[in-house]
């Protein structure tokens, strides 16, 4: 599996195999992707700041599980069931089509905490992150005012590695993995007649 494969509403997680599965803290990230995440952490940790990663890989039981208990939660507040999956996928991916189920993406909280929200974004751990994520290969994947492109709202909690050269493209121009793919399939069809 690339690590600029896209997953999103549209596009499954491919069926072309996984590559290794590693513990990082306390979740499974795929082998590069956890040896990068240690990396970001420590380098985080010597500029005092402390991250860690609440979330990573999920098999697709668990992403279906998820799922169906954010629908039903909407369900119990009064809401259709259409309406409770269209605001369930706001922020949660369906099962098939979650980033996580490739182990290339992890959901990262301040050290001392069990979750994230919003709020995360006006944090130091946060600014920290949008600054350097880069470096270790990884994007914010869901960014402020790109729900249009992306298909999930903003969450400045879930980062997607993607490798050093490629994020720094990406991070540097403020644009999407979507955004990203487009314009290097694009400059590859200009270059090629």
């Amino acid at each position: 599996m690339d690590h600029l494969v896209l997953v999103d509403s549209v596009r499954a997680v491919p069926d072309d195999g996984f590559r290794k599965l590693v513990m990082c803290g306390r979740v499974l990230l795929e082998e590069e992707t956890a040896r990068s995440f240690i990396e970001m952490q420590q380098a985080a940790a010597g500029d005092g700041i402390g991250i860690r990663a609440f979330s990573g890989y999920r098999s697709a039981a668990y992403q279906k599980e998820l799922f169906i208990r954010s629908v039903c939660g909407y369900i119990s507040d009064g809401v259709s069931r259409s309406d409770a999956e269209a605001l369930t996928a706001r922020y949660l991916a369906r099962p098939g089509h979650s980033e996580h189920q490739t182990g290339l993406a992890c959901d990262i909280c301040r050290s001392d905490s069990d979750d994230a929200d919003e709020s995360f974004s006006l944090t130091k751990e946060s600014l920290w992150l949008n600054d350097n994520c880069f470096r270790f290969g990884f994007i914010l994947r869901y960014p402020r005012m790109k729900e249009h492109i992306t298909g999930i709202a903003y969450e400045p909690w879930h980062y997607r590695y993607v490798g050093a050269a490629h994020a720094a493209d990406i991070m540097n121009n403020g644009i999407t993995l979507e955004e990203y793919l487009y314009y290097r399939e694009l400059t590859k069809q200009l270059l090629n007649n």
